[in-house]
Parts: structure tokens; sequence; C-alpha cells
């Protein structure tokens, strides 16, 4: 496991939070995978760090998926919560899967409080907006 990502773990355990997996990816990244509960979501939140020590990919697979009929609604919706929000970027894969993502520049100082700092946006964030994407899913 990279420096990194045990200061994040160090970070999380110091919290009391679980961490549901750590592993390494094929390519030698750090992996850590998070089960989070906002208010309105519940989320499975990916951290990936990067074998140089200098930045981490955190991302949300599946959010939900867009009805086909709907796809034009929820791009639109879509586009709007990235102009709203910074700090993360919503997505629809080519399976209309919608996935959030963020990146981050760390070391391995900073690297615990920056990923927790940055988990919790996203978990805030997505809690927005998710009553915001239903709606458009189911009108």
């Amino acid at each position: 496991m990279l420096e990194t990502a045990e200061k994040f773990m160090e970070e999380l355990n110091s919290r009391d939070w679980k961490i549901r997996v750590a592993d390494e990816t094929e390519d030698g990244k750090s992996h850590l995978l998070l089960g989070v509960t906002g208010e309105k979501a519940q989320v499975e939140i990916h951290f990936f760090f990067d074998q140089d020590g200098r930045s981490v990919s955190i991302r949300v697979f599946k959010l939900f998926v867009a009805p086909i009929d709907k796809r034009l609604e929820v791009m639109d919706a879509m586009n709007e919560a990235n102009l709203d929000f910074r700090w993360v970027k919503f997505f629809l894969d080519k399976d209309n899967w919608m996935n959030v993502q963020a990146d981050a520049v760390i070391d391995s100082e900073n690297s615990g409080r920056v990923c927790f700092e940055l988990m919790m946006r996203t978990v805030n964030i997505i809690d927005d907006v998710y009553p915001k994407f239903m709606r458009v899913i189911w009108a």
C-alpha cells in the first residue's frame, strides 16, 4: 500500500470509519473502497492513489442509470450540476450510468486530510443533486 493511501487509512481509522476494500490495482495504484451514507444517497466511493504519491482519483461508479428516453433531460441536469459544483464532475458512461469523479493533487503529508475532505464534499454534493436527478427521471 502506498504511503498516501496509508495516511488516508490512518485518518479514517482515527474517525472510526470502516474500509470495505484495500488492495492494489494491476497498474500499481493503491485502491480503497468505502461505503458512505449521506442524507439522501448511499454510495460506494473508490480512491485510486497514483504510484508517484502525488495524486488521487476519487470515483463513484453507477450512481444510477439514466433511462434512454430521459437521457437528454438527465444530461441537462448533469450539465447544470457540473456548473454549480466545482469539486466533482458528473458524467454518463456508454451504458447510461451516472458516474461521479474528482481528482486531487496530494502528498504524504496532506493525503489523509485532503481525501477525507473530498470524500465528504463528494457525498454532500451527491446528496444535493440526487433528488434533482430523480425528479428528472420520474417526471
